[in-house]
């Protein structure tokens, strides 16, 4: 069955490839779920509940840094938003960071927040009044790049300590992670992506377990769901397109997958999602 009523607005960055703000900002019509067609840092500047990133909650809390790729599904469960510092960019502006470790933290699996200690906050409040006041007034991109730079070298640097996947200098793993974005849809074995890299597949997943606490076949599983989740949410597709849009044979396949992994099918998923629009 499909629900057409139940697709998510995408919000959209205004015709520029940078914006900062000091104030919360939305992009469109405020909605329970939204899709974003640009990369963002929200920095929360106090405690407001809880947030879901592609469907999995996080606090709000103050001090707490998140970044979101684009395409990724924001929730927020409330009609106000919560204070926020932000800085969004376009998939142009991402592209031309020439610090390859900085867009590491921008990949899906990272989605945990940065902590800013208390020893910190103020010299990452100069940065971003930089950052704000360039964009405000002359915007010159090069300079927008060195201050943004400089901020998510400091988030780097937090991150290190919290995210095991940025302390590898390996670019194989970046390509590795790369790969299985472009591809997980075809459902490719591990041996694929390995071959693609150069590496056995035993050393691929111990590559990928050291650093990024995945194998090859878990983040392609993962990734799997969460468009699943997406293409149920949207309401654009029947269950049976979903199946085949995500490469499974059936619709009994991607039923059992889907109920495995959340413990509900995707009937069950829908109805819920659009429980909780209906009563947010």
């Amino acid at each position: 069955m499909m629900m057409k009523h139940n697709e998510i607005p995408l919000h959209i960055l205004p015709e520029t490839d940078f914006l900062a703000s000091e104030k919360r900002i939305a992009f469109g019509e405020h909605a329970i779920n939204h899709r974003i067609n640009f990369y963002a840092i929200i920095w929360f500047t106090a405690d407001g509940g809880t947030h879901y990133i592609d469907f999995e909650p996080y606090p709000v809390r103050k001090n707490l840094v998140y970044l979101l790729a684009r395409n990724q599904i924001h929730s927020i469960p409330t009609n106000i938003l919560p204070d926020a510092r932000v800085i969004v960019f376009s998939s142009d502006f991402h592209l031309s960071i020439e610090e390859k470790e900085l867009k590491l933290l921008f990949l899906p699996i990272n989605k945990q927040a940065i902590e800013i200690p208390d020893e910190l906050e103020h010299q990452l409040n100069n940065l971003f009044s930089l950052i704000v006041l360039e964009y405000s007034t002359l915007a010159d991109n090069r300079l927008l790049h060195k201050y943004t730079s400089a901020f998510l070298t400091q988030l780097y640097r937090l991150a290190r300590h919290q995210l095991p996947v940025l302390l590898s200098k390996d670019l194989r793993l970046i390509r590795l992670i790369e790969l299985i974005e472009e591809h997980y849809t075809e459902q490719q074995p591990a041996a694929f992506y390995a071959r693609q890299i150069g590496l056995t597949t035993k050393r691929a997943n111990e590559i990928m377990k050291r650093y990024a606490a995945t194998t090859i076949g878990e983040l392609s599983y993962k990734l799997l769901l969460t468009e699943g989740k997406k293409e149920l949410l949207k309401g654009e597709k029947s269950i049976k397109e979903i199946a085949y849009y995500l490469g499974f044979n059936d619709q009994s396949y991607f039923s059992r997958f889907f109920r495995k992994r959340t413990g509900l099918t995707p009937q069950q998923f829908q109805q819920e999602l659009l429980r909780k629009v209906a009563s947010p």
